[in-house]
């Protein structure tokens, strides 16, 4: 009887994840060929220069000569600066102002303009949104003649009744109400929009339930659209909240950050810095500056969005 010598065979091995890799490259480099033009243009446009900014953080530039490595001197030094103090606490004053003006108007807004008895409504409607899509530039000139000193439209108004003249774009603290006005004012028509989507959301069932158990319009507004717009006002909440941490153009058109440094805000504080409008360009200052405002953003929105959930869960 023959016996046949079978060679045993060599034990399986998966294949490396260098290996896995280039089978799926090469099994679908034209599906990759096609999504890379976004891939190409974040790590050009974004990726790197975040890159680059936490260098210069590290770094002290005039945007001219060598850049020099400091460490964290630049941290320590934008932490004390008194600009920068007064910076936050601007900040601080302006959140404390906006955000709930900025919740609490685009409600109101919103439920008015849902109202099925209302006419006009689609007229209504397209006013609210227009500062939207308004040039920020153009309503700034116009908000500076309308709170100028001398020939002020709001000063010309209040004289007729006793009042003023009031120095709204001169005064350290009077200054802070054009900005908040007009801060508000471009913002409306999106958030006002947002709450109507939300409000048409909610089925009308639910309210001819509550008529007939015969609950109160603001019962019915305090139980029933308060809640179920929960989602909503979480995302105003946040949305406001960065949008006063990122102010920008209306406190440099408006009154390009003084007197006093009053209405000063990240943004600008950062322009100023960099940019040397104040002095030498301190290009490594405002990176620096930068990456603590974005880790203060963050904390602030990650402590809101918390806060908010634990509410709903409880």
């Amino acid at each position: 009887m023959s016996s046949v010598f079978v060679q045993p065979s060599a034990p399986y091995r998966p294949p490396s994840r260098w290996q896995a890799f280039r089978r799926v490259l090469k099994e679908h480099w034209q599906d990759y060929l096609f999504i890379s033009p976004f891939f190409i243009l974040f790590a050009v446009f974004f990726a790197y220069p975040i890159f680059w900014a936490l260098q210069l953080s590290f770094q002290k530039w005039d945007g001219v000569t060598d850049p020099t490595w400091v460490g964290l001197d630049n941290y320590r030094f934008v932490l004390r600066d008194p600009i920068t103090r007064q910076m936050f606490y601007n900040t601080f004053r302006f959140l404390i102002l906006i955000v709930p003006l900025g919740i609490m108007l685009p409600l109101v807004l919103g439920v008015l303009l849902n109202l099925s008895f209302l006419r006009f409504r689609g007229i209504f409607r397209t006013l609210i949104f227009i500062p939207t899509v308004s040039s920020l530039v153009g309503i700034g000139i116009v908000w500076k003649l309308l709170f100028g000193a001398a020939n002020g439209w709001l000063n010309a108004v209040l004289s007729h009744v006793g009042l003023g003249p009031y120095k709204w774009l001169k005064d350290a603290h009077l200054a802070q109400v054009p900005i908040v006005t007009l801060a508000l004012w471009g913002s409306i028509g999106f958030t006002t929009l947002i709450v109507l989507g939300g409000l048409q959301a909610i089925d009308e069932d639910i309210y001819d339930a509550a008529k007939i158990d015969g609950a109160s319009p603001f019962s019915q507004f305090w139980q029933i659209t308060l809640p179920l717009l929960r989602p909503i006002v979480v995302f105003l909440l946040i949305t406001t909240t960065i949008m006063v941490m990122t102010l920008f153009s209306q406190p440099y058109i408006v009154t390009e950050g003084g007197p006093s440094n009053q209405p000063l805000t990240p943004l600008l504080h950062i322009y100023r810095i960099g940019v040397g409008s104040t002095g030498a360009a301190r290009i490594g200052d405002a990176s620096a500056l930068t990456f603590i405002l974005s880790i203060v953003m963050i904390t602030v929105v990650v402590m809101q969005f918390l806060i908010t959930r634990r509410r709903e869960s409880d």
